[in-house]
């Protein structure tokens, strides 16, 4: 996201009641929470549009530690703007990110705890294409970064608009504490609140329901494998994978036959034929079958307490 956040941040909604000094140092901000374990980011881009005005839907969230939560209120009512609030704390050095080891612990806890500070996209006209188009990727982009968490709560808010659109993704409407304020810009947002019990409640189907689904992770990966595993669901060009992960290619290997040794170690007959010590013709095949079985397995992909080592 770090080299998309200028066209990002055309899209930072006006409902988020930010004054002059807080946008102008959002994109610092922001430029440093990028690689930060507990923020989820995701931006759609529509590659027919030139260079540098490609991003056209937007949408940050934040793991929260439980403290946090309760101060805000996002359990009963809270105060509008609430990633206002949360975007303050971080840049008043009130409050700091959630460690890896700390989501790790959270989710082996079932207590992962995620606001959605912001969504936006370039059209809000519900009878234009465009929009239509962009809800759908924005409901698959949701699941899948979102899904895989032992989340306890989801916490969004969102602008009047769009409540249709977030009742038939599964959440909540609740009430925010006292009388509304005025959003300076923009109008009142509404606060949506969905938990684990009222989730699953309800019949299988919607996109929150989806991502409130969990399994203990198998194989408890290490963060670098985790990530590994993640970039290659996107780009499985190794030199793409190289720079990103910031390894030599011998590196990457290695990566990779780590992921390989665990998986064996977890479930011996997982790669089935693939299973060897040949990694150049057996190596593709058994990234294929891991790349699979994380796409419908996300847990793999997350944080857990007693697989959280040094990178």
């Amino acid at each position: 996201m770090r080299a998309d956040l200028a066209e990002c941040m055309a899209l930072l909604p006006d409902w988020l009641g930010l004054d002059a000094a807080t946008r102008s140092q959002l994109p610092a901000l922001l430029a440093t929470l990028v690689d930060e374990p507990s923020v989820i980011s995701a931006v759609i881009e529509d590659l027919a549009l030139p260079p540098g005005a490609r991003v056209v839907s937007w949408a940050v969230g934040m793991c929260l530690r439980p403290a946090l939560v309760a101060e805000l209120g996002l359990d009963a009512a809270p105060a509008p703007f609430i990633a206002r609030s949360v975007y303050r704390a971080l840049l008043d050095g009130r409050y700091e990110p959630m460690t890896e080891r700390e989501l790790g612990l959270a989710n082996a806890a079932a207590d992962i705890r995620l606001a959605v500070l912001h969504f936006e996209m370039q059209v809000n006209d519900f009878s234009d294409p465009l929009m239509q188009s962009l809800m759908i990727m924005g409901t698959e982009s949701f699941r899948s970064c979102c899904a895989g968490y032992n989340t306890h709560a989801i916490y969004q808010e969102n602008r009047a608009l769009k409540e249709p659109y977030m009742l038939a993704t599964g959440f909540q409407r609740r009430p925010h504490a006292g009388t509304p304020l005025a959003a300076q810009p923009g109008e009142c947002p509404q606060y949506y609140r969905v938990t684990r019990a009222e989730a699953i409640a309800t019949a299988p189907g919607n996109t929150v329901r989806h991502i409130f689904e969990h399994h203990p992770p198998l194989f408890r990966l290490s963060a670098s494998q985790r990530r590994l595993l993640w970039l290659s669901l996107f780009d499985d060009n190794d030199g793409t994978l190289v720079q990103r992960l910031g390894v030599s290619m011998h590196g990457l290997k290695k990566l990779w036959r780590g992921i390989y040794e665990r998986v064996q170690d977890q479930q011996a007959g997982f790669f089935g034929d693939a299973a060897g010590d040949d990694e150049g013709k057996r190596g593709p095949e058994k990234r294929r079958q891991v790349l699979a079985y994380v796409r419908q397995r996300p847990e793999e992909l997350r944080p857990w307490a007693t697989g959280c080592p040094a990178p």
